[in-house]
């Protein structure tokens, strides 16, 4: 909230994944929580996905094979997010 992050304290972004892909959703602003961005990876352009780990909350940014608008949430707990990665990456390796 300090960096003027109010909305994403209110509507924090989703982050979901399965064997088909990722799916981001995102709140834009607070007043107008049914404008939502929405944004789908398919696994088969997945090109990377980093794990940054912070002292209380982690990040993950995912890339495409095209290397453009990676998909990037923060304020991650740190065990929800190590689940994801680890779960991302064996999925990619199959």
């Amino acid at each position: 909230m300090l960096k003027g992050r109010f909305t994403e304290f209110l509507f924090p972004s989703r982050l979901s994944a399965d064997q088909l892909g990722i799916t981001l959703v995102k709140v834009e602003f607070w007043l107008t929580p049914w404008t939502r961005q929405d944004e789908h990876l398919p696994m088969s352009h997945l090109a990377e996905v980093a794990h940054d780990r912070g002292l209380i909350w982690d990040s993950i940014s995912i890339e495409s094979s095209g290397g453009l608008n990676p998909l990037v949430v923060q304020g991650l707990p740190k065990s929800g997010a190590t689940r994801f990665v680890d779960q991302v990456r064996a999925w990619m390796n199959v």
